[in-house]
């Protein structure tokens, strides 16, 4: 039987809590593909606090975040190691592609040529200087392709590729379920990690005297960015403020308790694709934010309204019941669509069920 392997080589462990998207991302894999093939998910020992046993293709290590760096990608390598050697040639395997260097390398060093290999890739970090470069170029001839959110991403990888979005809406024959503007409880909300290139600060700035309910809920690591929002918010009782470990729970539930989330990404942001803005979506809520390329096609599906300067926008203009409800409706076309995305990787990856082939759940 075809197994589709969705695999975490680097499995961060942060004191207990895997950070980030690929839980995530490995959850909708088994909502997606489970009914085409046998999904696992491969992680390391940090993937057992979120996943059942059967759904799990355990990996020996997790990156320990207190650790060192060579020790992390060390634990990277020998995860590679247990991945491919421990796989078949009907096993198709998509690489999260955490520490993506270092993963190549392990491709490099461990991958069979009959390994079905595919690279989920975000960005071209991982093509930024000469010898990541030629570091790539070896391991590329052991992978058979690249899901990615854009065909400049696609092209940067030179191997045949499947244009998708970050995740792939599996409820898309299904209502959606949200709550109605006048049951909001705030009016607009940041949520996710807290960066400077995210541009957080200058949203609280521009909402501080508006009287709008603000929330920003969120963790960092940058005490002096931390300790300035502290600030705004201690003196602008419209704003309210979560700085930490946000909950799965709380996340999807700050979400849908938002009549807008905002993205107001700057620097790094601008270009790279954002998972952020799928959750958003999915839950219901329509998007505000600087107009970029990782947030064009908000415009493109009229699932929320762009800036390009958060100085120049005035709240009062969506927070309308009308233009609101607009928003929902064309959210709701955009998740239907979703069903394309699915097609296309289901083909990409070759998971079509033969005619004598039958999965037992």
């Amino acid at each position: 039987m075809k197994r589709l392997i969705i695999a975490d080589v680097k499995s961060n462990n942060n004191k207990g809590r895997c950070t980030g998207h690929y839980f995530a991302l490995a959850q909708n894999y088994l909502n997606l593909y489970q009914n085409e093939c046998l999904v696992l998910v491969g992680g390391g020992p940090i993937y057992k606090s979120n996943f059942r046993k059967e759904d799990l293709f355990i990996l020996p290590y997790d990156s320990i975040s207190n650790k060192s760096g060579i020790h992390n990608k060390w634990k990277v390598l020998m995860n590679c190691h247990h991945l491919f050697s421990k796989t078949v040639p009907e096993d198709v395997i998509v690489l999260q592609m955490a520490s993506a260097v270092t993963t190549f390398v392990g491709i490099i060093l461990f991958a069979k040529k009959w390994n079905n290999i595919y690279c989920i890739q975000y960005s071209e970090d991982p093509l930024s200087s000469l010898i990541k470069r030629w570091i790539y170029k070896i391991a590329r001839k052991k992978i058979k392709g690249t899901l990615c959110p854009n065909s400049r991403i696609g092209q940067a990888y030179t191997r045949p590729y499947c244009e998708v979005t970050d995740y792939i809406y599996p409820h898309y024959n299904q209502p959606l379920n949200h709550t109605t503007y006048h049951e909001k409880k705030y009016d607009f909300t940041i949520i996710g990690s807290i960066w400077p290139d995210k541009g957080v600060l200058e949203v609280a700035e521009q909402f501080a005297y508006t009287g709008h309910q603000l929330l920003i809920a969120g963790n960092t690591h940058d005490t002096s960015y931390a300790n300035a929002l502290r600030k705004i918010a201690q003196k602008h009782k419209n704003i309210e403020l979560h700085i930490g470990f946000i909950s799965d729970n709380d996340y999807y539930q700050y979400i849908q308790q938002s009549r807008y989330c905002i993205l107001n990404y700057q620097g790094v942001y601008v270009n790279r694709s954002s998972g952020v803005v799928l959750d958003i979506l999915f839950n219901g809520t329509p998007v505000i934010g600087h107009r970029c390329n990782a947030l064009k096609f908000i415009e493109e599906k009229h699932v929320g309204c762009l800036y390009d300067d958060i100085q120049n926008f005035h709240p009062d203009t969506v927070l309308n019941e009308i233009i609101y409800n607009q928003y929902i409706t064309h959210i709701k076309n955009y998740l239907y669509q979703q069903k394309e995305y699915k097609k296309r990787v289901v083909h990409f990856l070759k998971l079509q069920k033969q005619p004598h082939e039958s999965i037992i759940l």
